[in-house]
């Protein structure tokens, strides 16, 4: 079993965004995943729970978050997506010294980027190096992208090779309870979704690919 912990201490980063299509792309590769939402705001797990379909989630207090990753892995989980808000209830630290791997959602602004500091302070307290997901970038932005290359560049964390740009689908997504793979499978939301699912899976070292009925086994 893996675990990814999404993390950031700026609000309005895209964290549940980002969690729920990493967990809905796994499930639609034929994954076993849970999200468990440490967020006291539960916006991950109120959204699971207005689905008739995985991936389900759970909303946990941060000292509960080792029994249900036991309970997770005993179950069968392949992947386990950590929700987090800003790390007013310990949740940040909990879910980053429990993480396989730490993505970071950052929108390419400067407050965003002032922010940044203090969440790869957590990180650098739990002795992990973050990847860092450009998120909400305006589509066609290339300065945008190239300037947050620049900044990152400099700082002790990684840029994800894949990143999420500024989509209706994406937006459309918290309202009806699905992710950008689902309402439109042949779109550019869900075409990022999986392009970032799939670097993930590479970067974790798990095959890439397994049928449903493999899954099931």
């Amino acid at each position: 079993m893996r675990t990814v912990a999404v993390l950031s201490e700026k609000g309005g980063a895209g964290k549940t965004t980002l969690a729920i299509h990493l967990a809905t792309a796994a499930h639609l590769a034929g994954r076993g995943v849970a999200i468990l939402d440490l967020d006291p705001q539960g916006s991950a797990y109120a959204w699971a729970e207005r689905r008739n379909d995985p991936p389900e989630a759970e909303a946990i207090t941060p000292i509960a978050l080792p029994v249900w990753l036991g309970k997770l892995k005993d179950g069968g989980a392949e992947l386990v997506v950590l929700d987090t808000g800003r790390d007013t209830n310990n949740a940040g630290y909990s879910a980053a010294k429990a993480a396989d791997m730490i993505l970071v959602p950052l929108r390419a602004s400067g407050f965003d980027f002032l922010a940044l500091s203090r969440t790869l302070d957590l990180c650098k307290l739990v002795g992990k190096r973050p990847f860092i997901v450009l998120n909400a970038l305006r589509p066609g932005s290339l300065k945008a992208e190239a300037d947050a290359r620049e900044v990152l560049a400099d700082l002790d964390c990684e840029l994800a090779p894949a990143m999420l740009h500024d989509r209706a689908d994406f937006r459309t997504a918290s309202v009806t309870a699905q992710s950008a793979q689902e309402i439109d499978p042949r779109g550019k939301a869900a075409e990022e979704a999986a392009a970032l699912y799939l670097w993930l899976w590479r970067e974790l070292e798990l095959p890439t690919t397994r049928q449903r009925k493999e899954a099931a086994k």
